[in-house]
C-alpha cells in the first residue's frame, strides 16, 4: 500500500470518529416523547351521552263502539259512564271537558245528555244538555266537527242529588271510621275503665266511664273501637299497624277524668279497654278523582276487608304502601296476579322451572291512606282477588 492510500485512510477514520463523537455528545431524544403524543392524542375520544329516551305519554284509549250521548241515570257514577267511553275508566278527569260557562261543570246530575265533542281535534266529553229545562247551542268546530255550547242559567238541587264519581255507599264505612291505628296513638288514645253498675259487657244506652278522654275540642262524639290483629309488612316484617275494630258510638255527658258517656250506638258487645276517639268527618270527600301515583310504586296485598280469601268489584283491600310512599286519595293502582312457578317437562333436568308472566287482574283506587299503609277499593277485576296479589303503579 502506497504512501497517499495510508494518508487517505488515516484521514477517514479521523472524520469518521469525529462525526461519531459528535452524534454521542448530542442530547438523546427521550423516549417517553412518543408515548407522551399518544396519550395526548387518546385524550380527545367521543363520548356517548346517557339521557334516557322520554317515555311515550299514555294513550287514551276510546271504546270502539262509545256512545256519541248518553243520558244519566239514577244510580250512576262517574267510573260507570266512563266505562262506556274509555277503555281504562280511570283516564275520565283527561277527556272530561269543563264548560266555564255552567255553574259547576263537574256536577252531573241524573237525566244530563253527554256527548262527545272536538277540541283543538281531540274527542273530549261534555254535558250536551242539562236534564230539567236544559238548552243547547250547537255551533261548528275546526274541520267542520260539531261543538256543543251551553248557555248559562241557575240549577236549583242539592250537591248530594249530583251524580258521585264512585259508589259511596261500597265505602262510606272506610271514611268515617278509623280502621287502622298506629302503634304510638293506641299508646296515647283514651279507654273505657269501667260501666255504670260495673257491667263487664254494655250496649246502647249505658253509661262508660272513660279515662285520658280530650274534651277540649270536638262535638262531643265519639267513637269506641277495639285494637284487632296487628298488620306486619310481609317483606320486612315491619309492623305497619293495628286493625280498629268498630264497636259503637256514644256522646259525652260530663267532661272529667274519667269523663262520662253514653253509648248511642253498638254493633257488638262494648268491653273495658276499647278504645275511645272522636268522631272526625272533616275529611269525609264525596269525590274521588283518579290519577297515577307521583312516582312509581309497588306494593302487597296484605288484608282483605270483610273476605276470608278472595273479593271482587266495589270491595276493600289493604296494601302496604302509604303516605311516605307518595300515595295519596285518588291514586289508580293496576292489581297484578304473579306467574305460576312450572315444571318444563320437555327439559331433561326434572328440576327446571319455568316461571309465566304476572297478569294485570283490576285496577285499584286508594280511598284512605295513612302513613304506612293504605285502604283501596277494587275498581275493577277480571278474577277474584287475593291476598297473594300484588299492586303497582299503572
Amino acid at each position: 500500500m502506497s504512501y497517499k492510500t495510508k494518508s487517505q485512510l488515516i484521514k477517514g477514520l479521523i472524520l469518521l470518529s469525529g462525526l461519531l463523537l459528535i452524534t454521542a455528545c448530542a442530547e438523546p431524544k427521550p423516549p417517553f416523547s412518543i408515548v407522551e403524543e399518544k396519550a395526548k392524542a387518546s385524550e380527545t375520544k367521543t363520548v356517548k351521552a346517557n339521557i334516557p329516551e322520554p317515555e311515550a305519554a299514555e294513550e287514551i284509549v276510546y271504546e270502539p263502539e262509545f256512545p256519541e250521548t248518553y243520558i244519566v241515570q239514577e244510580g250512576d257514577t262517574l267510573w260507570d259512564i266512563s266505562t262506556a267511553f274509555l277503555r281504562d275508566p280511570w283516564h275520565w278527569p283527561e277527556i272530561w271537558y269543563k264548560n266555564p260557562q255552567v255553574e259547576n261543570p263537574h256536577l252531573i246530575y241524573p237525566g244530563d245528555v253527554l256527548a262527545i265533542i272536538y277540541i283543538g281535534g281531540q274527542k273530549r266529553v261534555q254535558i250536551s244538555q242539562r236534564g230539567e229545562e236544559g238548552t243547547a247551542l250547537a255551533g261548528t268546530g275546526t274541520g267542520g266537527m260539531k261543538v256543543v255550547k251551553l248557555s248559562p242559567r241557575v240549577r236549583s238541587q242539592s250537591i248530594d242529588s249530583s251524580i258521585p264519581s264512585i259508589p259511596i255507599d261500597s265505602i262510606r264505612h272506610l271514611l268515617q271510621r278509623p280502621l287502622v291505628i298506629d302503634e304510638d296513638q293506641l299508646k296515647n288514645s283514651a279507654y273505657i275503665i269501667s260501666s255504670l253498675d260495673s257491667h263487664l259487657v254494655n250496649s246502647i244506652n249505658d253509661k262508660l266511664y272513660v279515662r285520658k278522654l280530650d274534651t277540649s275540642t270536638g262535638n262531643g262524639r265519639y267513637q269506641i273501637f277495639r285494637p284487632n290483629r296487628p298488620l306486619f309488612d310481609p317483606t320486612t316484617n315491619e309492623l305497619l299497624g293495628y286493625e280498629a275494630l268498630y264497636v259503637g258510638e256514644s256522646k259525652l255527658l260530663l267532661r272529667g277524668d274519667p269523663a262520662t258517656v253514653r253509648v248511642t250506638n253498638s254493633e257488638r258487645e262494648i268491653l273495658r279497654n276499647d278504645r275511645v276517639l272522636p268522631i272526625d268527618n272533616t275529611n269525609f270527600e264525596r269525590d274521588f278523582f283518579p290519577k297515577p301515583p307521583a312516582t312509581d310504586v309497588s306494593g302487597d296485598i296484605i288484608s282483605l276487608l270483610d273476605a276470608i280469601s278472595q273479593l271482587g268489584q266495589y270491595q276493600t283491600v289493604a296494601i302496604n304502601l302509604g303516605f311516605r310512599d307518595g300515595l295519596e286519595t285518588g291514586n289508580m293502582l293496576n292489581i297484578n296476579r304473579r306467574g305460576d312457578i312450572i315444571r318444563d317437562k320437555e327439559e331433561e333436568d326434572p328440576t327446571f322451572r319455568v316461571k309465566l308472566p304476572d297478569e294485570k287482574i283490576g285496577t285499584a283506587m286508594i280511598i284512605r291512606a295513612f302513613e304506612k299503609m293504605s285502604y283501596a277499593l277494587v275498581m275493577t277485576a277480571d278474577r277474584p282477588v287475593s291476598k297473594n296479589d300484588y299492586v303497582i303503579s299503572p
